[in-house]
């Protein structure tokens, strides 16, 4: 029963790194003509009003313990987003993408030092086919580590920190409703301070189709189901497990760019995807050899 759980719970961490996927080439067509902390405060924004509705019953009877819990989830959430976009405007978009993964390597780090333990080699062989899978699909060449560079790092760090973070606080068995929507109030709240900082305007003055287009879809699909099953069913399985799965984000990427932008998809970008999905279907094909061994 609770193999059957963990699969099914997988299989839907892969709607995850779907709803991520998506939101690249929708959120392309947006930032070509609006700020990109502009666009993600709306986004957030979005995802909470809609959302709302659905948790209030549960917020009637909030806990303590998950009020903070929420809240600091969607702190480190919104760190995140804040170093990947900063980065993002200092560094190219390849270097970003394959920065971003590194990711794989911090959990892989963290729940090792927290487990006071080495990983076991099947981890850290998926977690290096992953990189370099990655690395193949983000066509990075000749760059040098740079300011924009160190900021993708600890965007990465911090998008580590928040999948370990979200294990932890599920294993407590917290109310996942709640704290999805704390998440996304949070984030609203610190991108929107965000967007004043940058001396931008929360509210654009003109609106356009691709901008509404793509805060619907990455409201609905990359913010509330995403995040909602990300906090709901990421603690059937193992932080490394879940961020080998979220590694297929730029496979969906590049997918729905061939169908929304008409994007051609590159052979290394093929392999690339291949060696993501060989890194994360090994631990469960060697898991199994011991077991029948």
């Amino acid at each position: 029963m609770i193999k059957n759980k963990k699969i099914v719970a997988e299989l839907l961490l892969l709607t995850v790194a779907a709803g991520w996927g998506i939101g690249f080439p929708v959120m392309k067509l947006a930032i070509n003509e609006y700020p990109v902390a502009t666009v993600l405060a709306l986004r957030f924004i979005l995802a909470a009003i809609l959302l709302f509705p659905f948790a209030m019953k549960d917020l009637s009877k909030i806990e303590t313990k998950t009020l903070f819990s929420g809240i600091f989830l969607g702190f480190l959430l919104s760190l995140s987003f804040i170093f990947l976009i900063f980065g993002l405007e200092l560094t190219t978009a390849s270097s970003t993408g394959f920065l971003a993964g590194l990711s794989v390597i911090w959990v892989l780090i963290l729940t090792s030092i927290i487990a006071y333990k080495l990983p076991s080699l099947d981890i850290v062989i998926a977690t290096l086919l992953g990189l370099i899978g990655i690395y193949m699909m983000s066509d990075m060449q000749d760059w040098v580590l740079q300011k924009g560079e160190l900021l993708v790092i600890l965007g990465s760090i911090f998008s580590a920190i928040h999948i370990i973070a979200i294990d932890k606080i599920q294993s407590q068995q917290q109310n996942s409703m709640v704290l999805t929507i704390l998440q996304l109030i949070t984030t609203a709240v610190v991108m929107s301070c965000v967007v004043n900082f940058t001396g931008h305007n929360i509210i654009p003055t003109t609106w356009n189709f691709n901008l509404i287009t793509a805060l619907f879809i990455t409201a609905i699909f990359s913010t509330i189901i995403a995040f909602w099953v990300q906090t709901n069913y990421q603690s059937y399985t193992t932080p490394n497990r879940a961020v080998l799965i979220y590694n297929l984000e730029p496979v969906f990427a590049a997918i729905f760019a061939m169908w929304l932008l008409q994007e051609q998809l590159h052979f290394n970008m093929i392999v690339g995807g291949f060696l993501i999905l060989v890194g994360m279907c090994l631990p469960v094909f060697m898991k199994q050899n011991r077991l029948l061994t």
